[in-house]
């Protein structure tokens, strides 16, 4: 079986986010927003071959965990997943 997951990953709300002081910093410059509050992620979409949801699940977090995110600084969502074939 093939499943698609879609994971929000993002700093933790205590790690000073510098890209995201910097956009604000723009969005205030240009007129945009008196105060502006900016907090930059990623978005992974994967694609995991898997014989179960509990077996492609488990293989998702092991790759979040090992591969997408430093755990010590970031956090992750998993925002959708769904069976694809």
């Amino acid at each position: 079986m093939k499943f698609r997951a879609s994971v929000n990953v993002k700093l933790k709300k205590q790690i000073k986010d510098a890209k995201g002081e910097a956009v604000s910093a723009v969005i205030c410059r240009i007129g945009l927003e008196d105060e502006a509050k900016v907090r930059i992620g990623k978005l992974f979409e994967l694609e995991i071959n898997a014989d179960n949801e509990d077996m492609a699940k488990t293989k998702l977090d092991k790759i979040i965990c090992d591969v997408l995110i430093n755990p010590i600084v970031e956090t992750y969502e998993i925002t959708a997943f769904e069976v694809i074939s």
